[in-house]
């Protein structure tokens, strides 16, 4: 547990430092010198390669991290899975590029009408799918190793970081808009060759297309790789549709405004984002070594410290939103997206008390279970989409994440129960529900706000935490969390 402790508290840090700079370039530089048609641009063509990053790693990520336990002890082994992997990520993204490049005048017909913009720019969308494509690989063969702080560092640090120097050279005129964009290619490939670098040196990297010790895999690898494929092309189209949809049926304008109020609600799941990487190897370990009891003591102790970051978290964006809508640049441009904030912060909310019911349902004899779920489920939130956005725009595809997210979940920790045994929650989880409802309260009614917004976030999210976390100590719902404190006063 120790790896796993240190992997996930360096990775935090290093996500919650992303998170300044991703704050800085969607509240500060970006609505500063873009117009929302432009931000809806760069965010729409991240958006779109990573939904099809599934299809062009077809399902290596996972088969990656499972079944890399079977060949850890094996140099041979190791090269060969390796090789394996790395085929297949080639092969399946010349095809499905191909495969794009065939139909493109179906997708110009898409987007013609409210996003033209988006399809001048779709080349630029074959370059970063390829990258990343690439970079998921190295990334599961850094999770595999018990190592996620260099991948946060390359998607959270490092692309930000040089994404706001490139806002900075076009506020200066040094670029234009159209170099800004083009440059978006650069910034990936330096991630990439730092995670190669990084890869590189954690265990050296070399081929071997012999094939000899891993061909009796062979099957299950496949067999297991196109299941999570078709699992994580339909987890990521449940959690991306919203964007893609709001682009084509209200246009990049539209897209700007809700990927800003998106990108404040998705800070309350960062937490979860470092507790997932970290988990996923220890998981598959676990369950190659069928240790339930470790799996469930480890499942109940993440949702509860989910549900405790999560819920302070998400009380602290709600009752400082509109202080924080009036710190944005041309804040009267994005006020339209701040009940989006409430919607999508509940999703991440609701994902982090669930805890990592997919990871243990995909890596374990049951994946095709949430193929087949995840399936029907982004089946349902396309048709939400299509029904509630153009009847209320942008908080329609909030409430159509919200729906499918909610019924996902439920199903899955059903499903666990009922297979497995084993829940997440605990009367402690529900206990941190309830402090959080009744804080919220007390603040929405009696806390004052002052003059100045950005003083008025520190007093409030001070007092509010310190409410919090006391009355968390003093009803002694975190062993942990207890003893950390005891430990601190007493040094």
């Amino acid at each position: 547990m120790g790896i796993l402790l240190r992997q996930s508290f360096w990775s935090t840090i290093v996500i919650y430092f992303g998170v300044v700079l991703g704050f800085i370039n969607s509240i500060i530089l970006f609505p500063s010198f873009l117009d929302t048609e432009q931000i809806g641009l760069i965010r729409q063509i991240i958006s779109a390669s990573t939904l099809l990053i599934p299809i062009t790693t077809f399902g290596v990520n996972s088969a990656y991290v499972k079944f890399y336990p079977f060949f850890k002890d094996s140099i041979s082994g190791k090269k060969e899975f390796f090789s394996l992997n790395f085929l297949i990520v080639i092969l399946s993204y010349v095809i499905n590029s191909s495969i794009i490049y065939i139909f493109f005048d179906d997708i110009k017909f898409v987007f013609s009408e409210k996003s033209t913009l988006f399809i001048d720019y779709f080349y630029v969308v074959y370059y970063i799918l390829f990258i990343l494509s690439i970079s998921a690989l190295f990334e599961s063969y850094l999770r595999a190793r018990y190592d996620t702080v260099m991948s946060n560092i390359v998607n959270g640090v490092s692309n930000r970081f040089l994404t706001a120097i490139t806002i900075l050279l076009l506020s200066q005129s040094i670029i234009n808009f159209n170099e800004l964009v083009n440059l978006q290619i650069a910034i990936y490939s330096f991630g990439l060759l730092i995670l190669l670098y990084h890869s590189n040196k954690k265990d050296s990297i070399s081929f071997s297309f012999k094939f000899t010790e891993i061909r009796p895999y062979f099957k299950k690898i496949l067999n297991f790789s196109s299941y999570s494929f078709l699992g994580s092309f339909s987890n990521i189209i449940v959690l991306n549709v919203d964007v893609i949809m709001v682009t084509s049926l209200l246009g990049l304008s539209q897209t700007g405004i809700y990927t800003t109020a998106f990108y404040i609600g998705m800070i309350i799941e960062i937490p979860r984002r470092a507790i997932s990487q970290i988990s996923i190897p220890f998981i598959s370990e676990n369950i190659k070594n069928q240790n339930i009891t470790k799996i469930e003591n480890y499942y109940k102790e993440i949702s509860l410290h989910q549900t405790l970051i999560g819920v302070l978290f998400y009380l602290l964006v709600i009752i400082n939103l509109d202080h924080i809508f009036n710190l944005i640049p041309n804040s009267q441009s994005f006020i339209s997206g701040k009940d989006v904030v409430y919607v999508i912060g509940f999703c991440k909310l609701i994902i982090m008390f669930f805890s990592f019911n997919s990871e243990i349902i995909s890596l374990s004899k049951y994946y095709r279970f949430t193929v087949i779920t995840i399936i029907i489920l982004a089946i349902i939130s396309i048709v939400l989409n299509l029904i509630l956005i153009p009847i209320y725009g942008m908080i329609g595809a909030a409430f159509a994440s919200l729906v499918s997210i909610l019924i996902f979940n439920i199903v899955k920790h059903i499903f666990i129960k009922i297979k497995m045994k084993i829940s997440p929650f605990s009367i402690n989880t529900f206990k941190v529900i309830l402090i959080g409802i009744i804080l919220f309260t007390i603040d929405y009614y009696l806390m004052p706000a002052l003059s100045n917004d950005f003083l008025s976030i520190l007093f409030k999210s001070t007092v509010t935490s310190i409410v919090y976390f006391s009355v968390i100590y003093l009803l002694k719902i975190s062993p942990k969390l207890n003893g950390i404190v005891k430990s601190f006063i007493k040094n």
